[in-house]
């Protein structure tokens, strides 16, 4: 069963995610209403700039597929640590949600515990626990 996930944000991804949001036009100042086509090189710098922005923020987004143990995720990180820019690179495993007494979280509509990530290792204290 696949479990691991790698969470954080590149710069390519950022740059992808910019790219989809950026738009082609700006507003005309002299008539209102209407639109001004942007050029490909004031597009892309606006681009960077909206990835600049993403890569300072705290967003994360799962970067890999999931693995079956937490070492093929650790490699992926080192992949992508060498290959490009990079922030907040975590491993997360998909497991039943629990609430604070460490009960699961049951889905009231399923009535099927709710499986998510939390970040892998656990915690100190909940290795504790269990």
């Amino acid at each position: 069963m696949s479990t691991f996930a790698v969470f954080g944000m590149t710069l390519d991804v950022a740059m992808a995610e910019a790219r989809k949001t950026v738009k082609t036009t700006r507003p005309d100042p002299k008539r209102p209403g209407c639109k001004i086509e942007l050029s490909v090189d004031d597009w892309l710098y606006k681009v960077a700039q909206r990835a600049e922005q993403i890569m300072g923020g705290v967003r994360v987004k799962q970067l890999s597929p999931l693995f079956d143990a937490p070492q093929y995720a650790e490699h992926f990180i080192e992949l992508a640590r060498k290959g490009s820019k990079c922030r907040d690179m975590r491993i997360k495993a998909k497991r039943t949600l629990v609430d604070a007494q460490g009960e699961p979280i049951i889905n009231p509509k399923t009535k099927a515990p709710k499986v998510g990530f939390t970040e892998w290792p656990p915690k100190q204290q909940d290795q504790a626990a269990a």
